[in-house]
């Protein structure tokens, strides 16, 4: 479950291929992007989707899901919009690490 060795890392990266988060069973997820700016904003909003996903679920009916190209232009989008949220979260965790 955890990558251990080069076989599951090669595993985990082609799993990954072009996306920017893989699911892992019993693990989590793993996250990349672009610069470490990138990958906390991934991070931090496939969480915020996933439970926003998980509610509309749970509502029943039908969820349309973005295709291929819709979550490819919403991709380039979103990395332009990264340094606001980063400055953001790098002041709240800043001041909870002086607390």
């Amino acid at each position: 479950m955890l990558v251990r060795n080069k076989e599951l890392g090669d595993a985990l990266a082609k799993k990954l291929g072009n996306a920017t988060v893989v699911l892992m069973r019993g693990h989590g997820d793993a996250v990349v992007g672009q610069s470490l700016k990138h990958a906390v904003f991934h991070a931090i909003y496939a969480e915020f989707n996933a439970h926003i996903q998980s509610d509309a679920l749970k509502l029943g009916g039908k969820v349309t899901y973005l295709n291929e190209a819709e979550a490819a232009k919403i991709g380039a989008v979103n990395d332009t919009l990264v340094d606001r949220p980063w400055e953001i979260w790098k002041t709240q965790a800043l001041s909870r690490q002086q607390r």
